[in-house]
């Protein structure tokens, strides 16, 4: 007889994965709010990790919370070898046109 675990059927959709956790996490008397106070962020920054926007500690604190691995209750935040995927960051603010029109004309002092 083999000792494997059962396997969990983790939604793949970020808001039924949302859902899910948020139900497992009741199972067990917790909540987005305690799980919140325990990590001191809010219950909002742990809902939005539960929905699948990357936070690392957030994420590996549901994981242990609800008693499932990192990185199947997160597939896509690790690559085909295991390893945690960068967060790769867009530019924030576009150049303004007065940006590039400074009022001074030359770095020398006046």
């Amino acid at each position: 007889m083999t000792n494997k675990r059962p396997r969990l059927d983790i939604p793949k959709k970020p808001a039924e994965r949302r859902a899910w956790i948020q139900y497992r996490l009741r199972l067990i008397g917790s909540n987005f709010r305690a799980l919140g106070r325990q990590l001191g962020v809010s219950q909002q920054a742990v809902s939005y990790a539960a929905a699948g926007y990357p936070s690392l500690a957030i994420e590996q604190a549901i994981a242990k919370a609800i008693g499932v691995p990192h990185q199947e209750l997160f597939p896509e935040h690790f690559d085909d070898a295991g390893g945690r995927i960068p967060l790769a960051r867009t530019r924030q603010r576009k150049p303004t046109r007065a940006a590039s029109q400074r009022n001074v004309e030359s770095s020398e002092a006046a």
